[in-house]
């Protein structure tokens, strides 16, 4: 009786297995894996390590600003030392160093945006911030934690924030003309720079567009009017309560006489380019321009003078 053959054992599968081709597939795969895994571990640790390093890590007195405006003095210069950005240490390595930077640059209450970020081998960053620019002057009450009130006067930047004047003090120095000062806002002020000014009613966007036409102005008529004021306690209006002008700018415009002092007007604006065409009826600047124009080229030019619509003679053309 021929004797039963023994199944074979694990270990001999296996040897017989290793022994095949696909074994020695196996082998290498298995042998490549824990290359690739030993060399994953040791470059996570070196660059944990490197992360680390001092050399190689952008810190605030490694940051250089570019690109910055002609009228940025020392300080300003002083307002974007390191210190006032806060703890900001980041390495080179770091995918994410140029986010990183941007965002913490973007925290400062000057710095609009931030045009650009460019990292220099082994730890320096070279960054060009878009600064705000201040084009009014305002007066806000503003509510402590106790509960009494504290006027406050700061400069409303280009975009709705509020700014610090020290920082901008050779800027303001450097203008042919004082910025005006704005008035009619109710919405309570934000606390802090930098931070805007919410306003439901859009009387910050409408104050910091009539700021913008107070410049033009200004180019436009070569000088002889200036804005002092703008009042925009009257923006929104509804049609039925359109009779006095959404936007008042009060204007200094040359003496009369010779050396005599210059005369005070007021200008009934209406809206600036930014609402004035939901108004229907309402001309926007180029117009206004050329009525304003007009009124005080005059022999006796008025104090009170409305720009807002054409004049006929049975008086008002607005609807």
């Amino acid at each position: 009786m021929p004797r039963r053959t023994q199944p074979a054992g694990r270990l001999e599968r296996f040897q017989a297995l290793m022994d095949s081709s696909l074994g020695h597939l196996l082998v290498k795969v298995t042998v490549a894996s824990l290359v690739f895994l030993v060399a994953g571990i040791v470059m996570r640790q070196a660059r944990a390590y490197t992360y680390r390093l001092d050399d190689f890590r952008v810190h605030g007195k490694t940051v250089e600003f570019t690109g910055m405006p002609d009228w940025a003095d020392s300080r300003i210069a002083a307002a974007l030392e390191p210190r006032m950005f806060g703890p900001m240490s980041v390495s080179i390595y770091n995918p994410d160093a140029e986010d990183i930077l941007r965002a913490r640059i973007k925290r400062h209450p000057m710095v609009r945006s931030v045009q650009e970020v460019r990292l220099l081998y082994p730890n320096r960053a070279r960054i060009e911030p878009i600064l705000r620019v201040p084009v009014a002057r305002v007066l806000f009450w503003v509510k402590r934690p106790k509960g009494h009130q504290v006027m406050r006067w700061r400069l409303l930047s280009n975009d709705g924030c509020l700014l610090p004047r020290g920082p901008y003090k050779g800027y303001l120095e450097g203008l042919p003309y004082e910025l005006p000062l704005v008035s009619g806002i109710t919405e309570p002020a934000p606390l802090d720079p930098g931070e805007v000014w919410e306003d439901r009613t859009e009387r910050v966007q409408e104050a910091v567009a009539a700021a913008r036409v107070a410049r033009r102005l200004y180019r436009d008529l070569r000088g002889r009017v200036t804005v002092t004021r703008i009042d925009v306690s009257r923006f929104p209006a509804e049609s039925a309560k359109r009779e006095g002008g959404e936007v008042r700018l009060g204007i200094s415009c040359p003496p009369e006489t010779r050396g005599g002092k210059r005369v005070q007007r007021t200008v009934e604006w209406g809206r600036t380019e930014r609402a004035c065409a939901e108004v229907f009826g309402e001309d926007c600047y180029e117009q206004k321009l050329e009525r304003l124009r007009r009124a005080l080229t005059t022999k006796r030019p008025p104090r009170f003078i409305d720009v807002r619509w054409e004049l006929t003679a049975g008086g008002r053309t607005h609807p």
